[in-house]
């Protein structure tokens, strides 16, 4: 019998479980933000992690580097993003970007991983990048329900770290975490915090839809949608992680808009999915008090201009993609009061595609009016950006969207604007 022990901001508990244990500070029914957990982090011990599958994969980019001074408290797994937590088996994580990190001491380590693939989602199961001691593993290609991964084995004995990252989106999986299993050796306290916080709200470019593909899109082979073309670990919103030592949360989802999606019978927009810790389940309510953002950067109102699937009726009146977006504005405002906001236009939207529903100059029009709102309201934490219109060469991701050149470029002009407003 193990002793399950939940340590958070609501107290502690402990509850008798054969299962394996994991933890969850700052998890309301809503999820967490950056929590732990607490517990000997033991999974099932009767499965080998032989059942698990790992693939080659691409070196992700350097882990953000926590900076952030304080004790790191009794041992515990530290969740960075917006985890489901309602399950007591296990918190579980749908947006792309979500962090599981722990420190051990031992030679070994493996997770227990139950991925929830529904009959709708394509290009599935998700993908996670795996981290020991800091060096880029290959990714981890998880298979369909309960299954237990072996993530490192012969490492010389003392500490160690491991982390997994979430490169995929909710559309290609829902991966719930059910514990570590560290063999002979312990789980420690874990791994500090960083001090600056950074969250990205919008759509596929933010998400790192189809940077995988680069090589051979922009007709990726079908499914395009797949988890092999996602790369959020490669997209401008975790280089800004790096550049500022920040935790980033991605809040960003592919094809959707302010007011209307890609796929028009589709009404959970970007406002709505904002409100949720799995974009998936609309009863899943975030808990804003439980992770707050220095930064919060909105990069969506593409696909309110993008053809419409499966039938096509036109963008939006101009009037209802501007109320929606400063509606969306002014929610983040409510919920983040001291937070720095963002507005960007990425650099792959343009006037010409689709031609004739001026896109970029509808977006351009939009952060202007939200500039004159911030300038007559006294807000002198509301920022924009307009990145150049990408070259041809930087949009060979899946179906035209950006590069790890592109990333790159975006996450660094992102980051003077960032510099020259906040300090960092």
């Amino acid at each position: 019998m193990k002793l399950k022990q939940f340590q958070g901001i609501h107290g502690v508990l402990a509850i008798a479980s054969l299962a394996s244990v994991f933890s969850a500070a700052n998890c309301s029914a809503g999820g967490t933000g950056d929590g732990e957990v607490g517990g000997p982090g033991i999974s099932d011990p009767g499965n080998d992690g032989r059942d698990g599958s790992a693939s080659p994969g691409t070196n992700a980019p350097s882990p953000n580097q926590p900076n952030a001074d304080h004790d790191p408290g009794p041992p515990a797994v530290r969740f960075v993003g917006r985890f489901d937590t309602r399950d007591p088996s296990g918190p579980s994580c749908a947006w792309p970007g979500g962090r599981i990190l722990a420190n051990f001491d031992g030679t070994e380590v493996s997770v227990t991983l139950n991925e929830l693939v529904d009959s709708w989602m394509q290009g599935g199961p998700s993908e996670w990048d795996l981290a020991i001691d800091g060096e880029w593993k290959p990714k981890l290609v998880l298979a369909t329900g309960k299954q237990t991964y072996k993530l490192a084995t012969a490492l010389p004995p003392g500490t160690h770290r491991v982390e997994l990252f979430k490169r995929s989106e909710a559309q290609n999986g829902v991966t719930q975490f059910l514990g570590f299993d560290f063999g002979a050796g312990k789980l420690l306290p874990p791994p500090l915090s960083a001090g600056r916080r950074i969250e990205i709200v919008g759509d596929s470019t933010p998400a790192g839809y189809g940077i995988d593909g680069a090589s051979i899109g922009p007709n990726c082979p079908p499914p395009s949608w797949a988890a092999h073309w996602e790369n959020f670990h490669e997209s401008f919103s975790a280089h800004l992680g790096d550049i500022f030592a920040a935790e980033v949360v991605g809040t960003a989802y592919s094809g959707k808009g302010l007011v209307k999606n890609v796929n028009r019978p589709d009404t959970m927009t970007v406002p709505r999915i904002f409100q949720l810790t799995n974009p998936l389940d609309p009863t899943s309510t975030f808990d804003f008090g439980s992770w707050t953002p220095d930064l919060v950067i909105i990069m969506a109102g593409s696909n309110d201009y993008a053809i419409g699937e499966p039938v096509d009726d036109g963008p939006p009146p101009f009037d209802e993609f501007i109320a929606a977006l400063r509606g969306l504005v002014a929610d983040i405002r409510s919920h983040y009061p001291n937070a720095y906001v963002l507005y960007a236009i990425s650099p792959s939207v343009t006037d010409d595609d689709p031609p004739g529903r001026g896109s970029r100059t509808n977006l351009t029009t939009a952060m202007t009016m939200l500039a004159d709102d911030s300038a007559k309201n006294g807000d002198a934490r509301f920022m924009t950006a307009s990145p150049p219109i990408a070259t041809p060469d930087e949009v060979t991701g899946c179906n035209g969207h950006g590069t790890p050149a592109f990333h790159d470029r975006v996450a660094r002009q992102l980051a003077e604007v960032i510099s020259a407003k906040m300090g960092w």
